[in-house]
């Protein structure tokens, strides 16, 4: 996994982004990214499809004062799957 992919997980664990609680996917993704480069991206891009493809990371639309965004948080069901993937990495 991606150094930014582990980052992003451990920052919504930490922040209890779970479930209903979520937080603008711009801002974290450019925070945990800005310090890659170009293949590091593209390969941060890849593995953060496969998170939401899989359900891990969950993705809505939501409306701001600006107009609507998307939003993510963890999925409360794989809260244990982003456990063991950070886990994994740290070992």
């Amino acid at each position: 996994m991606n150094k930014a992919i582990i980052a992003l997980l451990t920052t919504l664990l930490n922040q209890r982004k779970i479930g209903g609680n979520h937080i603008p996917e711009k801002l974290i993704i450019s925070s945990k990214t800005r310090w890659l480069n170009k293949d590091e991206r593209r390969d941060f891009q890849r593995e953060y499809k496969e998170l939401i493809n899989n359900q891990t990371i969950l993705r809505a639309k939501k409306r701001t004062g600006k107009g609507f965004d998307w939003h993510i948080s963890l999925n409360p069901k794989s809260v244990e799957e982003a456990l063991r993937i950070i886990e994994s990495e740290v070992q």
